[in-house]
């Protein structure tokens, strides 16, 4: 299975150390626009409303299921994020990969809408 990552967990990000075992794919942006954002110094959150916001940059992964496990500790899967495939789009080739969404609600209308962290 495929995860695009988008914040700490991509190379050279202080959680990066978590996918040491995965096999890195490739660069790739989200088909559609997402908005995320950056209310805290170190933690991005990508909100699951598809159409507003950017194309997404980030990396995609290849994982087994216990990589998956540790990541959902990680983002406090399914309290604080809830995670689901979306399409993400690399040199003109269209994967399916598990990315994780903010689960909370907050209004992100008078924040910065990020395209990349």
């Amino acid at each position: 299975m495929y995860i695009f990552v988008y914040g700490t967990l991509k190379r050279g990000l202080h959680n990066h150390d978590l996918l040491e075992n995965a096999e890195f794919v490739c660069e790739a942006t989200t088909k559609e626009k997402y908005p995320m954002v950056n209310t805290e110094e170190y933690f991005p959150y990508l909100i699951d409303d598809k159409g507003i916001g950017h194309h997404i940059l980030g990396e995609v992964y290849r994982i087994d299921e216990t990589i998956l496990a540790m990541l959902d500790i990680l983002e406090g899967y399914p309290e604080h994020y809830d995670r689901r495939q979306i399409q993400v789009i690399s040199l003109g080739i269209e994967l399916t990969a598990i990315v994780y969404f903010l689960k909370d609600e907050i209004d992100y209308t008078n924040l910065n809408l990020l395209k990349i962290f």
